[in-house]
């Protein structure tokens, strides 16, 4: 039969479907249901179509065709309709697609799946998943505040997971155990790009650029690249050899290095684009003090807190007297303080105008100031420093909140009459960072870069580009100072556009924000989602007490054990979908615009997690009763049904039973169109990480059935087949689809070991000399006992033709008949 499907000929079989004949001639129709020409109950009903002449649409999984049938598969009716059956099918979904943490955490970093690695003790790949991300899990590990922990659903059980200390945990088991993580990277572009600036931001976008292919050159003004990790940063968070590891681990990709070098004094922009660069990113970050503007701000005890770190982390630090002031609220005064403490200064005060509370220092740090024993004069506020008899004076008045202003934000303002003084030997200001004092210098190009009124680069905040064509900035430079892992979110994001641009080609979608989500709101989550589950505190993370590691720089945070890591590790709660990478309800609403918090969603759980079966999870809460699972499976070995359906043809009650038929060959994992079924053993979601699909037979007997290894870096994430290689066509057994956790064992020999003498001990070998062993061995054999002494089987995955050449071996070479195959056992 001739059909038109979207104008386009057709020729069709008699008996097919509109679905089938368009499906055999490379359109695409849509459907949640339709597999193996078999269709659900309940149609889903997005496969509808429209036939030219007739009135109203059709399934196309359904409607037989017929001679001269004109088919429109994209109209506007057909598109407001399939958009109107993902609405009804959304409304009833429950679960998250992505969990909590992830989608808080700045960086986007998959959180649920490196937790989900270091649960099953595979820390290597926890630490590329985390470097697809962040190239600086060692920093962030040790420093972050942890953003992705405030969101994490453990808390309303008991205790968030200690996300960021396995984070820690993982970079520090790569250095303890020298594993090369030999991160691969793109072709060669030819395309030199100039980093001004090498701290966190530099660094990131560099990494980014360099896995790109391009020439990367990093300038930095200092002698050691770092930035703020090394020069901010005390010891005690971010031990050197720990950053110097880190920043080599990022320079093996292959990025040069020149240090000592200040751009406007030693190279200026339009040098680096004489010299060939393409593009110049500034990640100078925000190195300068904002001053202090009081009488007597210039005395020469009077530091800034920059200065002051720099001095401390080179080993220049002075002599700071028994009394000190910290004046201002932030991290870094709190680590100016930390450091007085650390000098032998006896008393150190911070001061600051407003409460505790409302500090931006983050308050597990003020914490820690004060359990090393800092003190605070809140609500107070300096006006001027004079040289006294026995040190400086400083005069501070007492402060107030006023009135909420238009914003509804409570200004400090002074108490008449409240001035005391405090006498200190020295004081040290932290009133936050700019970029530059008045404009940048060098030259006509640097001159021409336009500023913010804060004194910060003006950057595009999508683009990254300034004002100036192929220049950009990022990071702190920009945007005054922000946490380690936002400025690698700028750095990663600054790469990204600088590809785009010198390569002229899109920019790379960014992550889609749909999410489905058990809960409105963080807070609005049914409680009914955690019962069955236990309380389990959090491990508590090993440190030295405050009264010994306030005496020196030596890192106060020891680590987690790996029995720890683990440990915890298995306390979360895997909220993301583990089907993430492969749900076609969640495609198909991104492809129509359905976004189910817009239109609605399930929110509260129906029914309870079955993990009864051996190797597969049942969730029906996000079952939609496509009933694929059901007609996909040869042995009829499950049943989906429900008691009622509502309204709109929605099912309640749903039951799903596997029945003593099934083979668990998890066929109807494969080709379950939302989460409702999973591998117990695919814990770890694949979000937006690169995954590569590699083909090998199955190991386990002589059938050959095809396999598809679902891997990504160096892991096996998954197996599966694909239904049109022979010979197997998408079946697979029991074995062949779960059976494969003997690949990423720690006990699994990857190499042959030999014994070269008796009672020696096994030792790796290379090929060559393992089968000269045995060819030895054996010739010693026959020699000793007859050919009928040997007996050989030839391997699983041995192909028709090494079956040949194997009997042909052991019956000429050896001259045996003992010889069989591994299968017939």
């Amino acid at each position: 039969m001739k059909i038109l499907v979207n104008g386009t000929p057709v020729v069709a079989e008699s008996g097919m479907t509109i679905l089938e004949a368009a499906r055999s001639a490379g359109h695409y129709i849509p459907t949640l249901c339709s597999v193996d020409g078999k269709n659900s109950d309940k149609p889903c009903g997005l496969c509808c179509v429209e036939l030219v002449g007739r009135e109203g649409l059709v399934l196309a999984c359904s409607t037989s065709v017929e001679e001269g049938m004109e088919v429109v598969t994209d109209s506007e009716a057909v598109k407001k309709s399939r958009q109107e059956q993902l609405t009804r099918l959304a409304e009833t979904h429950f679960g998250d697609c992505k969990a909590p943490c992830n989608l808080t955490c700045p960086g986007q970093i998959n959180v649920q799946g490196y937790i989900a690695h270091v649960a099953m003790g595979e820390y290597e790949e926890a630490v590329r998943l985390v470097m697809e991300r962040n190239p600086l899990p060692f920093s962030v590990g040790r420093v972050c505040p942890r953003f992705c922990e405030t969101r994490c659903r453990r808390i309303l059980v008991d205790e968030p997971v200690s996300i960021n200390h396995l984070k820690r945990f993982v970079a520090d088991w790569c250095l303890a155990n020298k594993v090369k993580l030999k991160i691969s990277r793109e072709s060669v572009t030819g395309k030199k790009i100039a980093v001004i600036g090498g701290g966190p931001t530099g660094l990131t976008a560099a990494y980014y650029l360099a896995r790109r292919g391009h020439d990367v050159t990093i300038f930095e003004a200092a002698p050691e690249l770092g930035g703020m990790l090394r020069y901010g940063i005390p010891d005690y968070k971010i031990p050197r050899d720990i950053l110097d590891y880190e920043i080599n681990t990022i320079l093996s990709m292959g990025i040069a290095v020149k240090t000592g070098l200040k751009w406007g004094r030693d190279f200026t922009l339009e040098k680096l684009t004489d010299q060939g660069f393409a593009a110049q990113l500034i990640t100078i970050g925000a190195p300068l003090d904002i001053p202090l503007e009081i009488q007597g701000a210039d005395l020469p005890m009077v530091i800034p807190s920059l200065k002051f770190l720099r001095d401390i982390n080179t080993g220049k630090a002075g002599k700071y007297g028994k009394r000190a002031a910290v004046i201002g609220g932030s991290n870094t005064a709190m680590e100016v303080a930390r450091c007085l403490i650390r000098q032998g200064v006896d008393e150190v005060t911070i001061i600051h105008p407003r409460p505790k509370t409302e500090m931006s220092a983050n308050q597990r740090t003020i914490r820690e100031a004060e359990n090393e024993g800092v003190q605070f004069l809140l609500m107070a506020d300096p006006v001027d420093i004079s040289q006294g008899s026995h040190g400086m004076n400083l005069v501070l008045t007492r402060m107030r909140l006023g009135e909420p202003d238009s914003r509804g934000i409570r200004l400090p303002e002074p108490v008449p009459g409240s001035n005391i003084i405090l006498e200190v030997d020295s004081v040290v200001y932290a009133l936050g960072q700019m970029t530059f004092a008045e404009a940048a210098e060098g030259g006509h190009l640097e001159e021409s870069l336009e500023l913010t009124p804060k004194k910060n680069l003006k950057a595009n905040p999508r683009t990254a580009l300034t004002n100036l064509v192929g220049v950009y900035a990022a990071g702190d430079a920009t945007g005054g100072p922000k946490t380690v892992i936002q400025s690698v979110v700028a750095g990663r994001r600054a790469a990204e556009n600088i590809h785009s641009q010198v390569m002229d080609v899109e920019r790379d979608a960014g992550e889609n924000r749909f999410n489905f989500s058990r809960g409105r709101s963080f807070d609005d989550v049914d409680l009914k989602n955690f019962a069955g589950i236990n309380v389990k505190l959090r491990e508590k993370m090993p440190e030295r007490p405050p009264e010994i590691c306030s005496q020196d720089f030596d890192e106060i945070k020891l680590g987690f054990t790996e029995n720890m890591a683990r440990q915890e590790a298995r306390r979360c709660l895997s909220c993301g979908c583990s089907a993430y990478d492969r749900c076609d309800l969640k495609r198909l609403c991104l492809d129509h615009g359905v976004d189910p918090n817009k239109t609605g969603m399930g929110t509260v759980p129906l029914y309870t997690k079955d993990l009864n079966h051996p190797v597969i999870a049942v969730d029906l809460n996000k079952c939609i009763f496509c009933q694929r699972c059901m007609n996909s499976c040869e042995y009829d070995a499950l049943q989906v049904t429900a008691t009622s359906f509502d309204e709109q043809d929605r099912p309640v009650g749903l039951q799903l039973i596997f029945n003593d038929k099934c083979t668990n060959c998890g066929k109807c994992v494969d080709n379950c169109s939302t989460g409702a079924l999973n591998k117990k053993d695919a814990i770890v979601p694949i979000v937006n990480e690169e995954v590569r699909s590699v083909r090998t037979t199955c190991p386990y007997c002589g059938a050959g059935c095809q396999l598809s290894l679902k891997v990504k870096g160096d892991t096996l994430m998954e197996v599966g087949a694909e239904p049109d290689l022979a010979p197997n066509y998408g079946a697979l057994c029991v074995k062949g689809r779960f059976g494969n956790k003997f690949v990423q064992h720690r006990d699994r020999l990857t190499k042959p070991l030999i014994r070269t003498r008796r009672g020696g001990k096994l030792v790796e070998a290379s090929w060559d000399e393992a089968l000269t062993l045995i060819a030895h061995k054996f010739a010693d054999l026959k020699a000793m006992y007859g050919a009928d002494s040997l007996a050989g089987f030839s391997c699983a995955r041995a192909t028709n033709e090494e079956n040949f050449l194997m009997q042909k071996f052991m019956r000429t070479a050896i001259g045996t008949n003992n010889i069989d195959h591994c299968a017939r056992l």
